[in-house]
């Protein structure tokens, strides 16, 4: 299964963070888009086996206040949901 979402990783754009975002009432800037794309890229193995601790740390610090609370519901949120296919 790491296979397959390291494979689709890879592939992600800025744009396609935007778009999910937007998709989801959170509006980025620039920073925070390449801020994101880069924790998806680099951390995305941590995400996926409950390593969190030090990426939400890394996101409360270079993400407004707002933005962070909404992209951490969001984690949560689909964290929650897929959690038995992962």
């Amino acid at each position: 299964m790491n296979t397959l979402i390291g494979q689709y990783v890879n592939k992600l754009t800025i744009n396609n963070i935007n778009d999910f975002a937007l998709k989801n009432n959170i509006k980025l800037n620039e920073k925070e888009l390449n801020i994101l794309l880069d924790v998806a890229k680099n951390h995305y193995r941590d995400l996926l086996d409950g390593n969190d601790e030090k990426v939400k740390e890394y996101l409360k610090n270079n993400l407004t206040n707002e933005n962070f609370e909404k992209v951490t519901n969001l984690y949560n949120e689909y964290k929650e949901k897929y959690q038995g296919y992962l």
